[in-house]
């Protein structure tokens, strides 16, 4: 069977590593074709990580979120956000016909899209569109993060494409129950059966007995604990969040760091810097940029952190931090408490507004051993019930088998 899998996405990250996971655990010799936006910035990263023989398809067409961006970006934001989202409307005729052509001309037998949050990508919701009307075969929509409210003057358009995305997607998948519900307070699916959810899952196992030299390489004392962030820089992650939340940490601890591991726009970038080089223990941060492989730093990290502040919708650090039997401080925004367990099992899960709270979870887990090395068999065992990579794609095969027998 011939599955595309159709994706427009405007940072590189989880979606990428989803898309690769999926492929990579798929249960039988199905043959896959991705298709992508050419100026997808995390492009060179999903084709390092895709298996081999799976064939990328990039596609130039305008999106409304880099369309005319060299002009745009002199306008106040208003402006900007205004302009995108009637570009939403004006483009997606065009983009419909493209789309269409494309895949007539691939001739798959299933469709996939993969979307980031709904409405998300204009030209994901658009190829279940274009499919439906190809074939008459109903398709797959999956979005990875919240669903937001119709904005009012594009209501009508917005209702138009729900209504036909409802028409030809036999599942509308999301990546946790409370992501997934979020896409409800729409109209058009607030009543609907086709919504559902699908737990995201590692894309490779832990691995064992690493030999790390990232002490070594920022001259870290050996007994120094390590507290490790994962995300980009965007705001809605919290860097700024546990910067603050770190004061009373590095106030009581002296053999202490705090690594980033991720990247952002160059304006993203400085800004975090100029917040840690308020505080004297400035120096204790380390930016390690984009990483590929996060096993070495796993090998050493005594406590992820997750402080995302919005849209979390997931948090697939939370399950590469279980699988390494790491203890996991986090806030409880969107799907973390569903992805970390109860309240001290595999980590703490803090009100967002409780800063005092995040700080004293991190203290408490460098105070007590014990209880770190609890929670981290915690999360090794929950890992292994709930996220194996296998019983996702078996997941998702099981849905497209049976728009195949329909």
């Amino acid at each position: 069977m011939k599955i595309i899998i159709f994706t427009e996405n405007h940072r590189g990250g989880g979606m990428d590593t989803f898309i690769a996971s999926l492929i990579k655990n798929w249960p039988n010799d199905d043959k896959f074709i991705v298709i992508c936006n050419k100026n997808h910035p995390g492009l060179p990263y999903l084709e390092s990580i895709l298996p081999k023989g799976v064939e990328i398809i990039c596609h130039s067409l305008p999106l409304n979120w880099s369309f005319l961006s060299n002009f745009l970006k002199y306008l106040p934001m208003i402006l900007q956000r205004m302009a995108r989202q009637a570009f939403r409307v004006l483009l997606a005729p065009y983009q419909y016909l493209k789309i269409k052509k494309i895949l007539k001309k691939i001739g798959g037998e299933q469709l996939m899209s993969v979307n980031g949050g709904y409405p998300g990508g204009e030209t994901c919701r658009l190829a279940n569109i274009a499919w439906f009307s190809l074939y008459k075969q109903q398709s797959i929509h999956n979005f990875h993060n919240y669903s937001i409210k119709y904005r009012m003057i594009f209501a009508p358009y917005e209702i138009l494409i729900d209504s036909k995305l409802n028409r030809s997607c036999s599942d509308i998948v999301s990546v946790s129950n409370d992501c997934a519900n979020s896409i409800k307070q729409r109209y058009i699916f607030k009543n609907s059966k086709k919504i559902s959810f699908i737990y995201n899952s590692l894309y490779n196992n832990p691995v064992s007995n690493i030999k790390s030299f990232i002490k070594q390489k920022y001259k870290i004392t050996h007994n120094s604990k390590i507290v490790l962030m994962i995300g980009t820089f965007e705001p809605r992650k919290g860097h700024e969040y546990l910067i603050n939340a770190m004061s009373d940490v590095f106030a009581k601890y002296k053999y202490l760091n705090l690594f980033f591991i991720g990247s952002g726009t160059k304006k993203e970038t400085a800004y975090l810097k100029s917040l840690v080089t308020r505080f004297k223990w400035g120096y204790k941060v380390h930016f390690a940029g984009f990483v590929s492989d996060i096993s070495e730093y796993m090998s050493i990290a005594d406590i992820i952190v997750i402080p995302s502040q919005e849209y979390e919708s997931f948090g697939l650090t939370a399950i590469e931090a279980m699988s390494y039997g790491i203890p996991i401080v986090a806030t409880s925004i969107g799907g973390l408490p569903e992805t970390i367990g109860d309240n001290g099992y595999c980590g703490f899960h803090t009100d967002i507004k409780d800063i005092a709270g995040f700080s004293k979870n991190i203290i408490r887990l460098i105070e007590d051993a014990t209880l770190a090395k609890k929670m981290g068999e915690n999360g090794i065992k929950r890992v292994n019930e709930l996220f194996k990579p296998d019983r996702m794609s078996m997941d998702y095969m099981s849905l497209l088998t049976k728009n195949r027998k329909q």
